[in-house]
């Protein structure tokens, strides 16, 4: 066989893996950090960061608005009171009222004591 002619297929460095999308969209939709990810899909952070960042952050937002609105729907449809305080003091920048007087006197000295009578021993 002539070596001129031949072609032979060379392949250098790893064998690519497959990452199944849809998985790696359902774990960054439920937050999972891309170490995590990169775990449970057998491949590098690296890889992930690289090659799959946009579908990463697309579901990552897409679980952030799931999660929006089940806090919404749980505060409003269910009247959930301390979810309604939770959402009114971080979208609204509403804060518990605290009182806070200034004295600019000082206060006074109060000193209970009892005499005792003392007898003495002779």
């Amino acid at each position: 066989m002539d070596k001129s002619n031949s072609k032979e297929l060379i392949t250098i460095g790893r064998p690519k893996k497959e990452v199944d999308v849809k998985i790696l969209g359902n774990l960054a939709s439920i937050g999972c950090t891309i170490e995590e990810c990169a775990s449970v899909m057998g491949v590098s952070a690296r890889t992930l960061r690289r090659n799959y960042a946009e579908i990463i952050d697309q579901n990552r937002e897409k679980g952030k608005a799931s999660l929006r609105k089940k806090m919404f729907d749980k505060a409003i449809k269910k009247d959930n009171t301390p979810m309604q305080i939770w959402l009114s003091k971080n979208y609204l920048g509403m804060k518990d009222r605290t009182v806070n007087e200034n004295i600019n006197e000082p206060l006074p000295l109060i000193i209970e004591a009892q005499v005792e009578d003392v007898k003495e021993e002779r």
